[in-house]
């Protein structure tokens, strides 16, 4: 399907609804008549928008701008109510939708709030503050699954409800990713919250809550947990270097206005099923986020990067391992944040994943249908941390211009002594293990994985993780 929609239009359309929704409960301070002038335009917007006047748009976005309208709708009709205004028009919304911005405005704070905001009110140990972490891990969560998965409330306010409060859990991930690492007071803290929520799951259930023990599966990689940990922290460390000083790119160069660091995955929630040292060691799914404008006389149009290393870490928490590579229902989530989220500036998003991506990802992305669908304002590379082969869509320049940000520094020369001796060893023994192939060799394990990845590729082997063995094994198909 071709999505040939009006953007421009569209944002024209939905910027009243979004006016409203940054001013927030403060609307409420506009005259009656203001707020009736307000509700119409929004309204007369909806209807052109939902009457198809802006064309086909991405499904991702055509969803976000639909539920802005709906939202902005429902604060203003949150403030009709309150003030008993006599508006009947406004009473659309059931008192279940409306209680969804009242329990979502508690925590506002966290639209400006940034990482070091929250950890400096957690040091202070602020009491509001706390009480609002204990309400978030014990409720929150909860609550916001069960709105979502209600199908009484409208779609667009579910959607919405989604998207915003994935947008606070990412702040106050950053945050406690690093108190709980820095200060046993709080991870006491948490680990209490957590065994709250223990009991009152038990209470529900009537029974004891077990852990549950997931079945490790035979795939075809092998990345462990420290292991996890040591790719992400090089990733990002690696990225955040080359993005620093003078930077040069295809012949041109740029300067860097800023480079923030965020960590995606919440690792507090395994405090309760690892010890100190693996909660460590369990990837945060951080990412890089920096914007670099061209440096020239006439100006150019800002990049905005976002470099993120993405790995199952649930898989890490639970089994100490993953095994396979990610699959389009892993990626396609970020696509369509990066696009939602671009704006009018072009977003270049890398997706380095330690696990590697299946085949039909790496289709997807390099195909000609995704360069005419979603390739408007958001370009798309992605690193295999083990082999280092990068994946982009040949039609796409933006990513072509700065995919050197992202080349892995491999012994290319190891990796194909590497490939002799196991194609030696094959042939001698029938398969090779990782480990084994490890210790008569003396070889680092990325050089072997590499050397069993373009064997597949070029001869058609099969590469397995065996559980049996404990190890990844290379083998004739």
């Amino acid at each position: 399907m071709v999505f040939d929609g009006d953007i421009d239009l569209a944002k024209k359309l939905v910027n009243p609804a979004k006016k409203v929704i940054n001013k927030g409960s403060s609307i409420s301070y506009e005259p009656f008549e203001k707020r009736v002038q307000i509700w119409n335009e929004i309204k007369q917007n909806q209807d052109q928008y939902e009457d198809g006047e802006c064309g086909k748009l991405i499904d991702d976005l055509d969803r976000h701008y639909r539920s802005m309208f709906d939202f902005a709708l429902l604060i203003l009709s949150k403030y009709f109510q309150e003030k008993d205004d006599n508006f009947p028009a406004s009473k659309i919304f059931t008192d279940e939708e409306l209680k969804i911005y009242e329990k979502i405005q508690k925590y506002n704070v966290f639209e400006i709030s940034d990482k070091n905001d929250i950890k400096k009110k957690v040091i202070a140990k602020d009491k509001n503050f706390l009480d609002l972490f204990k309400e978030y891990y014990l409720h929150m969560d909860k609550w916001v699954d069960e709105i979502v998965g209600n199908p009484d409330i409208r779609l667009t306010l579910r959607n919405y409800l989604k998207k915003k409060w994935g947008d606070y859990k990412q702040k106050i991930n950053d945050a406690v990713n690093d108190l709980i690492k820095e200060f046993d007071w709080f991870r006491i803290f948490i680990s209490d919250i957590q065994k709250g929520i223990d009991e009152i799951e038990t209470k529900e259930k009537e029974k004891d809550i077990e852990p549950i023990e997931e079945v490790v599966e035979d795939g075809p990689r092998l990345i462990e947990l420290g292991e996890a940990k040591i790719h992400e922290l090089n990733f990002i460390g690696r990225t955040k270097n080359k993005l620093h000083g003078k930077i040069e790119f295809s012949g041109k160069k740029f300067k860097v206005q800023e480079i923030q660091e965020h960590s995606d995955a919440d690792i507090s929630r395994y405090i309760k099923n690892v010890n100190e040292k693996d909660l460590k060691n369990i990837p945060e799914n951080k990412y890089v986020f920096a914007k670099i404008k061209p440096k020239k006389l006439l100006g150019g149009k800002t990049i905005i990067l976002k470099a993120m290393f993405y790995s199952r870490v649930e898989k890490f928490a639970k089994n100490g391992l993953d095994t396979y590579p990610l699959e389009l229902v892993d990626i396609n989530p970020h696509i369509s944040n990066a696009m939602d989220t671009s704006k009018d500036e072009r977003m270049l998003l890398c997706i380095a994943s330690p696990t590697g991506f299946e085949k039909e990802v790496s289709e997807h992305i390099g195909g000609k249908e995704f360069y005419k669908n979603f390739m408007s304002n958001v370009s798309v590379c992605l690193v295999d941390l083990v082999t280092g082969k990068l994946t982009i869509n040949p039609y796409d320049k933006t990513a072509e211009e700065f995919k050197d940000i992202f080349v892995l520094e491999i012994d290319e020369e190891k990796v194909a002594q590497a490939k002799t001796r196991i194609l030696e060893t094959l042939f001698e023994k029938g398969g090779v293990r990782l480990n084994d192939f490890m210790k008569r060799y003396g070889d680092k394990k990325q050089i072997v994985e590499k050397a069993f990845y373009d064997l597949k590729e070029e001869k058609g082997y099969s590469v397995k993780y065996i559980k049996d063995f404990k190890t990844l094994v290379l083998m004739e198909e």
